[in-house]
């Protein structure tokens, strides 16, 4: 549904600028991307709204994209399985302040430190649609690393406001520790390496 509308979208807009065949399948793809990223926010935002958990889809965008911008990570090979990916992640991260409060201290120090791991060791992960050079690499890597060491330390400090936050900590480290353990997904490393 979403490539067809993108390809009726590339052909309107290409033909009305005189495009050539090549330049509409660039246009069919952002379209295409644009249109799964708008649904997807769309989706997270009303599931958010029904279970009341807007801050937590907040946070979860923050720290769940942010890093993923840079680090990479794991990509579904269809939209559906993007959104239902997606859906189950903030599911997850936006319940984790409910789920996990006695344990917050245990997700804190696992999720920071499993982080750090992971994302020094295998940040940025390559997607076969999206090759990095090595300047974009090197320059990848030092990019979500220091995102994820100002992800950390802002995590510590909503851990000591963690009461007058309700805990949204544990969502803020849910969202960096599954997008960090994405790195690592076999689709982005070969089984050697792990």
């Amino acid at each position: 549904m979403i490539n067809k509308l993108s390809c009726k979208l590339s052909n309107i807009l290409g033909n009305s600028i005189n495009s050539t065949d090549q330049e509409k399948e660039i246009y069919t793809y952002s379209i295409e991307v644009l249109l799964s990223l708008m649904l997807n926010i769309v989706i997270l935002f009303e599931t958010a709204y029904i279970i009341g958990k807007i801050p937590e889809f907040i946070v979860f965008i923050i720290f769940f994209s942010g890093l993923r911008t840079y680090a990479g990570g794991y990509h579904a090979k269809s939209h559906i399985e993007c959104m239902t990916e997606s859906l189950v992640i903030f599911f997850i991260s936006a319940m984790s302040n409910s789920w996990f409060r006695s344990d917050g201290e245990l997700f804190l120090a696992i999720g920071i430190v499993a982080s750090i791991f992971l994302v020094f060791k295998y940040a940025p992960s390559e997607s076969g649609n999206k090759p990095l050079s090595s300047n974009k690499q090197k320059k990848y890597k030092t990019i979500s690393k220091n995102i994820l060491i100002l992800y950390c330390s802002t995590i510590i400090i909503l851990y000591f406001y963690r009461v007058q936050t309700n805990y949204i900590f544990l969502t803020a480290v849910v969202a960096m520790l599954i997008e960090s353990i994405s790195l690592i997904i076999p689709e982005n490393h070969s089984y050697s390496e792990l």
